[in-house]
């Protein structure tokens, strides 16, 4: 693929969940039961409470989508907090920024919101992601066990935003 010359980052419109879904398909939920397709993609771009983001790259002359985000926002009288859902690069534009843009601009909304911190789920072998994450502040919180549908284990990792 040729080198990456643009990339920007923006809100997801509902035209793009289905492509959003099968990019979660294949570059996240490989060897699951698809759980994210593009009903609950839609849902997601259309709460208040979530931001679903895609990178828009140019690549060669060519417009396509880079990556994708999605990240709940919850706000109780607990404990205020991000969770990011999904994350997830075309495998030809990794290593080129792209995850960070989508990261940054995440945790950017997470802290205007005032959110204590951003935690995450991530399968425990993929150690790209858990290295990416942890050069990003992210900590190992638990390990858990069979989490995605009882067979693939995942650690939960947490970046802290602001203290208690």
């Amino acid at each position: 693929m040729a080198a990456l010359t643009t990339c920007e980052v923006k809100l997801a419109r509902p035209d793009d969940a289905p492509l959003i879904a099968r990019m979660s398909k294949n570059y996240i939920e490989h060897g699951l039961r698809w759980r994210w397709r593009t009903p609950q993609i839609r849902r997601k771009i259309a709460a208040p409470d979530t931001v679903v983001l895609v990178a828009e790259a140019h690549v060669g002359g060519v417009r396509l989508v880079a990556g994708f985000a999605v990240m709940d926002f919850i706000m109780d009288a607990q404990r205020d907090k991000a969770i990011l859902n999904l994350l997830a690069v075309h495998p030809k534009l990794r290593r080129m920024g792209v995850a960070g843009k989508l990261v940054r601009w995440l945790h950017k909304s997470a802290e205007v919101a005032g959110c204590e911190y951003i935690e995450l789920q991530v399968r425990a072998d993929n150690q790209g992601a858990r290295r990416f994450y942890r050069d990003l502040g992210y900590s190992d919180e638990t390990l858990l066990p069979g989490y995605y549908d009882g067979k693939v284990s995942a650690y939960q990792m947490k970046l802290r935003l602001h203290s208690a």
